[in-house]
This record gives structure tokens, C-alpha cells and sequence, in this order.
């Protein structure tokens, strides 16, 4: 291979493995990818390298297999009926925001799923993933330790372990997947002893850090994981592993438990520090301690290969007998031992909450209450009947939830995939979602077998514990937990080099195709462009800086004339500046682009009522569409009258009660 050839192959590859750490770093420390800002700059980046790829590669797209392409066109028709839902959507601005966070996952699955499957390329990339994985988890980690050596804003200060990402169970799904892959590189037989000794010097971290958490699922999902791992790979690799980090993260674990400070209200207290310190100190050795017992156990990996149950381990079938044999005992034992009516209390407690305790973190890891997401389930499917086949739209659950809920609170999200994909895309959306996940567990199962058993292992249970995730929490809606799975599973589902050739051609010239993935990258970057100057509109009104914040509110229509929190911010400001009358169609913009948000109704009906005109019917809109909101019941009150002038009156401090509520989704943006 020429000189000049070699230079570009390996400047390839330099990029490829490198674009995805730095994705995924990048995403945890802006609030985990959950603003449109972050996921759209990432769209433009992956649709950037797809298109140097179909540029500059022979064989661009070489990888696309049968296993690759069911999910990859499963998740693009998806994308492209969130995008098709702006049609019927009544809040085109989070549809097209939906679409943005799609379209990266679209991106990193097609770009990582176009190069040709290898066991070097899996590899490079699984350490390349669970590095930045470890990473973060251990700054977060470090920023509940040892606070003054990684201090964080006061917002991270709860009692469950949140940072860089901001959401605790996010946080827990991050280390559970980073677990998964680092035994899967601490047994890895045929990886470098300094990656095995590596990875299995941080797990004991890793695992303090999901405890810390105390995400139920996560830790659920994480334990799942790791089970399926050692039920699917080489028996004759866990052993060595297994051996060494059992210890070191038994007493890791230990250590986090103790310290009930670092999970109290105060965990920057002198208390907190103090036990942060010994916990640092704890894990530290416990880290040292797995890293050299593994160097050290690496010397016996060549004598378990060598017993006879390795060398000629039992028939599957005897094998799967014996534990269907095994777990009926289990069963009946168990079910002789009471536990039939020990479920019926836990399924009680489940479905009708738990009141004997207000579980926040250590009691909550046995305590089996739903935390509000039945409700939040029940919604879903009331949603879902008023238009089965296509739904709502994509992103409108926040606008259509308040008139369902039985509580009153602040909601984005459904907290499950299939069930919002449900209520949003109808009948339609949540069978293409199936396709997406189903697709990457079959396709991902089929390739157990063989020389890459321990490899495709890992990637299943990854992709395992990810999709189970999928049904009780939104991990979706934060990248940083969800594009290093893509990511993964695009290269492990790509056509293997196994002598067949791969797809050569393009369906158009390279220029059109070339051309097709930066159009793609325009919509993600302006809605990505819009936000980021609407956050900061957001900004300079909680500071009360109503100029500035007027301003960078039009800043972002100019880019994306579509949202309605910034028509909403502009006639706030109005408001505050004195001009009621210019503030009357702005607000009014607001409503016309998102008729189904009671906030949009309340700030025209404030409006109106400070313009001296009749505000009436605006509030009593917001009321129809969440009835159960105490504030506009207030604001009900307060302009219950004929009169121009106590409206006049009222609407300032409406419109200073509603802004320090935090209930305004312009408050928090």
C-alpha cells in the first residue's frame, strides 16, 4: 500500500474510533444530550463524517448486511414518520426536536454500521466506548467524593449521585453499561494484558458509582447484563476475572453503603467530606487491588483452558436441562417457603405505592412503589386512544398529559419508549420502534456463536439491558446513555469479513449522496442553533434582564420561526417593559403554534387582562386543557371580573407568580 494511502487509511480509522468517545463525553457533560443543542451539533458532525466516508472510501458502505439493515430501516422509517408527523402535530417545534435526536441515532448506527465487522474494529471500539464511559463515571464519582477537587454547581447537590448528566438514572445506565463492557475486557482472552488489568482495575469504581445512583433500573439492568454476559460467553474466561474483582468490589460497594452522608441532603457537609474522603480511599485500593490480582490471575488463563469441563464442557442440552431442572426446584421451594403471597404484597405495594416509606435512596433499592410511573403509563394509553393509528405527533406527551394526569406536576416524558412512542406515532410508531430494538437483539443473538462468541456476548447484553431499560425510563431522550449503544450495535450487526463481497455500489453518484448527508445535517443544526439561543433567552429572563432576553428570543425565531416559547418570552418581556398592547400578538403567536399548551393560553390570557381586554376565555382554556393546575385556578380568581381596571391590576402579579412558580416550561428551558 502506498505511502500516501496509509496515511489516509489510518487518519480513517484515527476518526472513526475517535468521534465516538468524544460524542459521547460531550453529551454527558451538557445535561446528558437532553437539550436539542447537543444532539443537533452531533447530527451535523456524524452527518459530516458519512459524507468524507461516501467521498473518500472505496466501498463506502461495505457493512450493510441483512442483520444491519432490518433495524437501520426500521429506526429511519421511524425518523421519518416523527418528521411526517408535523402534519398533524399540534407542537411542530418539539416534533421536529424529536426528529433531531432520531436522526443522530440514524447517523452513528449507519456510519458505524458501514465499515466492514472485525474483531480488531469491535474492539477498538468497545475500549474506545467504555472509556469515555469510565470517564465520566469517574468525575462524577470524584465530584461526590472529594467535592473540593471536582466542585459542581450547587443543582448537583441532591442525594442521588446526578453529575455530568444531570439525571441520576441516566447516570446508573452509563456505569451499568460501562460494567458490562469492562468484565467483558477484563475476561477478554484475546485483548492485551494492560486492557484486561485496566478494566478490571476500574470496575470497582464503576460499581460504586451506579450504587451511588440508587437507580432501581439501572442497577436491575445492570445485574441482568452482566448475567447474560457470563450465561453467553466462554466459560473457560470468567473464572480468572470473576476471582479478582469479586473482593475489590464487594468492599467497594461496602464502602459507598456506609457513607450515609453522601447520599443525605447535605452532601458537601463536613460529615459528607469526611466519609467522601474514605470512600475515595477505599476505592482507590480496591482499584489497585483488582488491577493486580487480574495482571497476576492472567498467568492462569492457560491452565482453566486446559481442565477437561472447559476443553469438553456439557452438551447444550444437558446443560439447559440441568438448569430448567434446577430452577423449578427453586421454584417450588420458594413457593413453599410463602413467596407466593410475599409477590402479591410487593405487586400491592407496586401498583398502589408504598406508605409505610417515603423511599429516596438506600430503602428505595427494596422498595417495589411505581414512583409515579403508572400514571404516567395510564396517560399514555388514554393518549394513544384519541388517535390509534398515527398519534399525536412526536414530543406533544408534555402538551396532552396535563388534562390526563390525576396529579398535579411538571412532566416531559413518558418514562417508557414503547409507551410514548405509542401515544405520540400511534400504532404505526410503536411497531417500527419494535423493529428497532427486536431487530438489534436478534440480529446481535445469531452471532454468539463462533470465534467472536465473548465479543457479540457483550454487545447483546449491552443492547439487552438497554432496550429492558427502554420500558420504565427515558433514556432515549438522553443520547449520552443511548448513541454508545447505536454506536456498538451498528458495528457488531455490519457484514463480517468473511471473504463475500460487499455492497459496492450506490444507488446515485457519490456527489448526490455526498450532497443527501449534509441536507440532512441542515434541519438538526438550525433547530440545534434555535435552542441554544432560546436557552439563553431563558437565561436573561430568570435574571430579569427582559432586553436581553427579548432579544435573544427573536435571535432564535430568526433561526427556527416555529417555537413558541420564544413568542412567549417576547410578549412576557413586553409585559415587563410596558408594552401590553405588543405583548397581546405575540402570545398570540404562541398559542396559534401550540394550541394543546395550557401555559400558551394562561400567558395570552395575562395578556389580554394587562392590554385591558377580556382575558376569560384564554384561562378558561388553560383550565379545560389541565384542570388540575392550582395556579390558574388563581388566576381564575384574581380576574374574575367586568372590570378593564382590576384586570389591568392583576395581570403584573400573575405574571410575577407564574415566573417564580417554576412550573413555566420558559423558566427552565
Amino acid at each position: 500500500m502506498p505511502r500516501s494511502q496509509l496515511r489516509f487509511e489510518i487518519a480513517g480509522w484515527v476518526g472513526l474510533f475517535g468521534l465516538a468517545p468524544a460524542a459521547l463525553i460531550y453529551l454527558s457533560f451538557n445535561a446528558g444530550g437532553y437539550f436539542p443543542s447537543a444532539p443537533g451539533l452531533l447530527s451535523v458532525a456524524f452527518a459530516c463524517a458519512l459524507a468524507l466516508r461516501t467521498a473518500l472510501a472505496e466501498r463506502p458502505f461495505e457493512g450493510l448486511d441483512r442483520a444491519l439493515a432490518i433495524p437501520l430501516v426500521g429506526l429511519t422509517l421511524y425518523a421519518a414518520f416523527q418528521l411526517t408527523s408535523t402534519l398533524w402535530s399540534q407542537a411542530s417545534a418539539n416534533t421536529l426536536d424529536s426528529f433531531t435526536l432520531t436522526s443522530l441515532y440514524v447517523l452513528a448506527f449507519a456510519f458505524f454500521g458501514s465499515v466492514r465487522f472485525s474483531r480488531g474494529c469491535a474492539n477498538w471500539l468497545l475500549r474506545a466506548v467504555f472509556g469515555a464511559l469510565t470517564i465520566v463515571c469517574l468525575i462524577g464519582l470524584t465530584s461526590r467524593l472529594l467535592p473540593h477537587i471536582w466542585p459542581t454547581a450547587g443543582n448537583f447537590f441532591a442525594d442521588r449521585l446526578d453529575y455530568p448528566l444531570t439525571y441520576w438514572n441516566a447516570e446508573g445506565m452509563v456505569a451499568a453499561i460501562a460494567l458490562i463492557l469492562g468484565l467483558h475486557l477484563s475476561a477478554d482472552r484475546h485483548g492485551h494484558w494492560s486492557v484486561n488489568s485496566i478494566a478490571a482495575a476500574v470496575l470497582p469504581a464503576l460499581a460504586a458509582t451506579l450504587l451511588l445512583t440508587f437507580s432501581r433500573g439501572a442497577i436491575g439492568v445492570g445485574l441482568l447484563g452482566l448475567l447474560t454476559y457470563c450465561l453467553l460467553t466462554r466459560l473457560s474466561t470468567l473464572p480468572a476475572p470473576l476471582l479478582a474483582l469479586a473482593a475489590p468490589v464487594a468492599l467497594a460497594l461496602h464502602s459507598a453503603w456506609e457513607a450515609t452522608a453522601l447520599s443525605s441532603s447535605r452532601p458537601t457537609g463536613a460529615l459528607a467530606i469526611s466519609q467522601g474522603r474514605h470512600v475515595a480511599m477505599t476505592v482507590l485500593a480496591c482499584m489497585l487491588g483488582a488491577g493486580l490480582l487480574r495482571a497476576v490471575l492472567l498467568l492462569l488463563d492457560g491452565h482453566i483452558a486446559r481442565l477437561g469441563i472447559v476443553r469438553r464442557p456439557p452438551r447444550q442440552a444437558l446443560r439447559v436441562g440441568l438448569g430448567a431442572s434446577a430452577g423449578l426446584i427453586v421454584l417450588v421451594l420458594a413457593l413453599a417457603a410463602g413467596a407466593g403471597g410475599f409477590a402479591g404484597r410487593e405487586y400491592d405495594k407496586f401498583v398502589n405505592g408504598n406508605k409505610e416509606t417515603v423511599a429516596q435512596t438506600r430503602e428505595r433499592l427494596t422498595d417495589p412503589a411505581n414512583h409515579g410511573r403508572l400514571p404516567l403509563w395510564r396517560a399514555a394509553v388514554d393518549i394513544y386512544d384519541t388517535q390509534q393509528l398515527h398519534g399525536s405527533g412526536a414530543g406533544t406527551f408534555q402538551q396532552y398529559y396535563p388534562r390526563y394526569r390525576m396529579q398535579a406536576g411538571y412532566v416531559v416524558d413518558a418514562h417508557s419508549l414503547y409507551l410514548q412512542s405509542l401515544a405520540e406515532l400511534g400504532i404505526v410508531g410503536f411497531v417500527l420502534i419494535l423493529i428497532v430494538v427486536l431487530g438489534m437483539l436478534v440480529g446481535l443473538a445469531a452471532r454468539t456463536r463462533g470465534p467472536d462468541r465473548a465479543l457479540y456476548a457483550a454487545l447483546f447484553a449491552v443492547c439487552l439491558a438497554w432496550v429492558v431499560h427502554q420500558g420504565f425510563d427515558w433514556d432515549w431522550q438522553m443520547p449520552a446513555a443511548t448513541l454508545g449503544v447505536f454506536m456498538l450495535a451498528g458495528l457488531g450487526l455490519a457484514r463480517p469479513r468473511d471473504g463475500k463481497v460487499g455492497l459496492g455500489g450506490l444507488p446515485f453518484s457519490r456527489s448526490i449522496v455526498v450532497f443527501g448527508w449534509l441536507a440532512l445535517a441542515v434541519g438538526p443544526l438550525l433547530a440545534g442553533a434555535s435552542y441554544a439561543r432560546l436557552q439563553h433567552s431563558s437565561t436573561e429572563l430568570a435574571r430579569g434582564e427582559c432586553s436581553a432576553a427579548k432579544r435573544e428570543a427573536l435571535s432564535a425565531l430568526s433561526l427556527s420561526a416555529r417555537r413558541p416559547q420564544a413568542y412567549a418570552i417576547v410578549g412576557v418581556c413586553d409585559l415587563q417593559l410596558g408594552f401590553a398592547t405588543a405583548a397581546v400578538p405575540a402570545t398570540s403567536q404562541a398559542v396559534e403554534l401550540e394550541p394543546q399548551n395550557w401555559e400558551e393560553w394562561y400567558w395570552l390570557g395575562v395578556a389580554r387582562a394587562a392590554a385591558g381586554l377580556d382575558p376569560h376565555q384564554a384561562i378558561g382554556k388553560a383550565i379545560a386543557l389541565d384542570p388540575l393546575e392550582p395556579g390558574l385556578r388563581n388566576a381564575e380568581h384574581k380576574l374574575n371580573s367586568d372590570n378593564p381596571r382590576i384586570w389591568e391590576l392583576a395581570a403584573p402579579r400573575l405574571r410575577a407568580e407564574a415566573l417564580t412558580s417554576g412550573k413555566f416550561e420558559i423558566t427552565h428551558l
